[in-house]
């Protein structure tokens, strides 16, 4: 009997393991760019070869490609007292050099525009911001930013076909970015982005109301997302954009909410899953006493978080919510810091 209930422990814990990496794949930006281009930045996916998925990967001192433009970024690592040393040494024997990728590399921020922000499959190299900006004029910043990230190193070890995003560079109202959870294919929540300022304007029940009926009106739309995710947009003037797709995972930031709110609004009621159109919680910070940190700041995380990371998507946060609420629990589980783009 015991032999029994082992083997279909297992079978089970295969076929969410295998649930999961397919739900990690339909949110890298190589599954849903080409069907949302139209709702989205200009963007131009360059597949990375082996040598590079190689030197990402790679563990000791964040040594640059040789670039013919070299980096902006390497002037100011100079003090930085750390791990990552960055250099871009005309040392043949110590410096890498990829000199057909970064010629795509080089023609795809001109094709954008001439100043691009870059991400991996699912991550951008937002640790990296101590380099002073995410904002690239050639490939050797892109390098210089995608080797001094935790976040790209993660996402180079993990997918399977890596590809690196050029995304047109773009300068957003902060007030109007919103992360929204979408669970059973339906939004449930969403929340300002940045967490750690009071927009005056989000306190106004007329901006509010707009701000609703936009991402209502948003998610509305045929789009196709994966079942489960959470999906960044920006409100402007004229039209609504989506940003980024993340996996619904304790790796993704809830920001303004813990994921067991989340899953809590799953459902509306005990009879199936909400439709699109009906109301969804929206989330803002009304007073100064509710700020919280920096985005920034999550970028490093418990290492309890890591492993529930580690461990799964959603099927995972449901697991641990239902532990969390036992009467044998004896504490909340832990706030989500490691967060993706």
């Amino acid at each position: 009997m015991a032999a029994l209930e082992e083997e279909a422990s297992s079978a089970e814990e295969d076929a969410v393991a295998a649930a999961l990496e397919s739900n990690d794949e339909a949110c890298s930006i190589a599954a849903w760019y080409d069907a949302h281009k139209n709702l989205t930045f200009k963007t131009i996916l360059v597949p990375l070869p082996s040598n590079v998925v190689a030197w990402l990967r790679s563990d000791g001192p964040c040594v640059l490609p040789r670039t013919k433009y070299g980096a902006r970024a390497t002037a100011r690592t100079q003090n930085r007292d750390d791990d990552c040393e960055l250099s871009d040494s005309d040392d043949d024997g110590a410096a890498p050099h990829f000199p057909a990728v970064e010629a795509e590399i080089d023609a795809a921020i001109a094709a954008v525009g001439g100043s691009a922000f870059v991400k991996l499959n699912w991550s951008a190299p937002k640790d990296a911001a101590w380099l002073g900006s995410l904002e690239c004029a050639t490939a050797g910043d892109a390098f210089a930013l995608l080797a001094a990230s935790s976040l790209v190193k993660d996402d180079a070890a993990r997918a399977l076909n890596v590809v690196l995003a050029v995304r047109r560079f773009v300068s957003v109202e902060p007030s109007r970015e919103f992360r929204c959870f979408v669970l059973d294919g339906r939004l449930v929540a969403a929340c300002q982005r940045r967490v750690d300022t009071v927009f005056r304007d989000l306190s106004e029940e007329s901006t509010i109301s707009e701000m609703r009926a936009r991402l209502r009106a948003f998610f509305d739309r045929s789009l196709s997302l994966p079942t489960h995710c959470v999906v960044d947009v920006v409100i402007e003037r004229r039209a609504t954009y989506l940003v980024d797709v993340n996996v619904a995972a304790q790796r993704t930031d809830p920001l303004l909410f813990e994921w067991a709110d989340v899953l809590a609004l799953r459902r509306s009621d005990g009879t199936g899953p909400r439709p699109p159109s009906q109301t969804f919680e929206l989330r803002v910070v009304e007073a100064s006493d509710a700020v919280r940190a920096s985005a920034l700041s999550s970028f490093r995380a418990p290492l309890d978080v890591a492993a529930i990371a580690d461990a799964g998507g959603l099927d995972e946060l449901i697991r641990r919510s239902r532990l969390d609420d036992s009467p044998s629990s004896a504490s909340s589980s832990a706030s989500s810091y490691g967060g993706v783009d």
